[in-house]
């Protein structure tokens, strides 16, 4: 078995875009925790679950992963591809490679924040809503107090319906420090989201401020250059995280040194380059990325997790979308825009589906069968943005 041959040859079969480093990722992930179902896969290696699955698929034919499941090496793969994997992580079993603990906080703060998960509104699929789970809600709070951006502080969190606010609310009064708090303020477009948050804070002795805003329009004068904090997790989009950065730099103070709390998925490399250049484009600084953060309910396809970056300002700030935009901003408005291909996995022909094609949906092309074989079973490849 020859392990180049058979990494470029799976590479090629799926079009990953990772190339085959994303395969050896795969691989990797594999090896260390097998068996292991693909969406742990997909948190390992940061792949999407359904690439994930492909990949599998490609490596089954191969004899490099056995036909059962959960995902396991065949003999002969473990072999050739398990060499020093097995068993050896170096993730802290405490933190859950978070960076961030606190048995005494968790226990103190996650009754309330269970209520108030179970209290949330349903989460609206269009506006690109997943609640984050309580573990999170948590962890995102003791990651702010650990970089010193609770106490003393102004905070703006765009979009809450993760209901951090709350969870931030619940952490100061239960330490006895309600008023170290000096302005905590959400901005968001969801009534219902803005109803359960005044609900849950009330009686907290932490006032909080609700702003019914679309973030499409620029912040409202009050807001702006007002804060020292801004905490987003913005739709699951590049230009969903433009706009929502441009939004955060815009409501923080002149001074260098002001935080970020980005909370965004992993991506195809491109998307990632993209992503990052915001960063420095808007003048911010990353003070640190934790891989896998924040983990949702739902979000199967990126297997519920995304990233925590924590940014901080520099004096060259500037938000790129200063006035209203008008773009494509949610997961389902891109796809209105995008055409993606997909592989036969009979004949391997490839086939484009969206607007403009002769399949809009990969509904219709599996209704259809592969013109070339008949086949019914496709594999999505890398996206191709009109």
């Amino acid at each position: 078995m020859d392990v180049d041959s058979v990494i470029a040859e799976v590479a090629s079969a799926v079009g990953l875009a990772e190339g085959a480093s994303g395969v050896r990722d795969v691989l990797r992930a594999i090896a260390r925790a097998e068996p292991v179902a693909a969406r742990d896969i997909s948190r390992m290696a940061e792949l999407p679950v359904p690439i994930v699955t492909a990949v599998c698929n490609e490596l089954r034919k191969r004899g490099v992963v056995d036909r059962g499941r959960p995902v396991r090496l065949t003999e002969a793969g473990r072999s050739v591809f398990a060499s020093g994997q097995r068993g050896r992580s170096a993730r802290c079993p405490a933190c859950a490679g978070r960076g961030v603990a606190s048995a005494a906080v968790t226990e103190a703060l996650r009754d309330e924040l269970e209520r108030a998960a179970a209290a949330a509104p349903e989460a609206k699929p269009e506006l690109d809503q997943t609640h984050c789970t309580v573990t999170t809600k948590i962890s995102r709070v003791l990651a702010m107090h650990e970089a010193g951006a609770l106490a003393g502080t102004r905070i703006v969190i765009l979009g809450d319906d993760d209901l951090i606010s709350v969870a931030i609310a619940t952490f100061v009064t239960r330490t006895g420090l309600p008023g170290e708090i000096r302005r905590l303020t959400v901005v968001d477009s969801d009534a219902d989201v803005l109803s359960c948050i005044a609900a849950r804070t009330d009686g907290t002795g932490v006032p909080v401020e609700l702003v019914q805003h679309d973030l499409r329009a620029p912040l409202p004068a009050a807001l702006r250059g007002a804060f020292d904090v801004a905490c987003t997790d913005p739709p699951y989009t590049v230009a969903g995280a433009e706009l929502f950065l441009s939004r955060a730099v815009a409501a923080l103070g002149g001074d260098a040194g002001q935080h970020v709390f980005f909370s965004f998925g992993a991506r195809r490399p491109e998307e990632t380059l993209r992503t990052q250049e915001l960063f420095t484009t808007m003048g911010l600084t990353v003070r640190a990325m934790t891989p896998n953060f924040n983990e949702y309910v739902g979000a199967g396809i990126l297997a519920g997790t995304s990233h925590l970056y924590h940014l901080r300002t520099t004096a060259a700030r500037s938000p790129l979308v200063a006035g209203d935009y008008s773009g494509p901003l949610y997961t389902a408005d891109m796809r209105a825009a995008v055409t993606r291909p997909y592989r036969c996995a009979g004949c391997a022909a490839v086939h484009a589906v969206g607007p403009g094609a002769r399949w809009t949906r990969i509904a219709s092309l599996q209704a259809a069968g592969c013109p070339d074989c008949g086949g019914t079973v496709f594999r999505p490849m890398a996206l191709q943005q009109r």
